[in-house]
């Protein structure tokens, strides 16, 4: 009995032994956040957020605020991009509501950084755009481990309602 136990216990951890590397467990996961890109502009494609805007005018950006999960965020404008700490896990660091500029001058708004691996089901972002109007972006998030030690995402992300087509986190409002 006893010898039969032992060959028992052996071949257990040699089981565990051999699944944790077949499972992947050796794998360090970087899990991308969710940062919201917003840009917004008139009929005729003017930048709105731009005061050099040649349109119709642009959004008075010290009235814009959003609201998420029942707490305020005022646009922040100065922005330092760059001088995040260097460490070689990536870790999510929450920025709120900024004013920013892409790679081709454009100015639009970002909201994030939130944790990847965070559970968000169908959570309101609320911009108020300063003019009375408003528009809502609604966040779904399931993340889960699989077996097989792989991540398993599943984001959407609805606008107004709507379910959006894509699921990159870039949205273009026409005011």
């Amino acid at each position: 009995m006893k010898v039969l136990y032992y060959i028992f216990s052996v071949v257990v951890a040699c089981l565990c032994a051999v699944s944790c590397s077949v499972m992947g467990s050796e794998m360090v996961w970087d899990i991308n956040p969710i940062v919201l890109h917003v840009y917004v502009s008139d009929s005729d494609g003017n930048n709105l957020l731009s005061e050099e805007s040649s349109g119709s005018g642009h959004l008075d950006i010290d009235k814009i605020y959003a609201v998420f999960d029942g707490q305020d965020y005022q646009l922040s404008t100065d922005v330092d991009e760059g001088n995040e700490p260097q460490t070689k896990a990536y870790m999510p660091q929450f920025q709120g509501l900024q004013l920013r500029t892409d790679f081709y001058g454009n100015k639009y708004l970002s909201f994030g950084e939130l944790d990847g691996q965070e559970e968000l089901k169908n959570v309101d972002l609320i911009i108020y755009w300063g003019d009375g109007t408003s528009d809502t972006i609604t966040i779904f998030n399931h993340f889960k481990w699989k077996l097989s030690g792989e991540p398993s995402i599943t984001r959407r992300y609805y606008v107004n309602g709507k379910q959006t087509e894509s699921d990159i986190a870039t949205f273009r409002f026409v005011k």
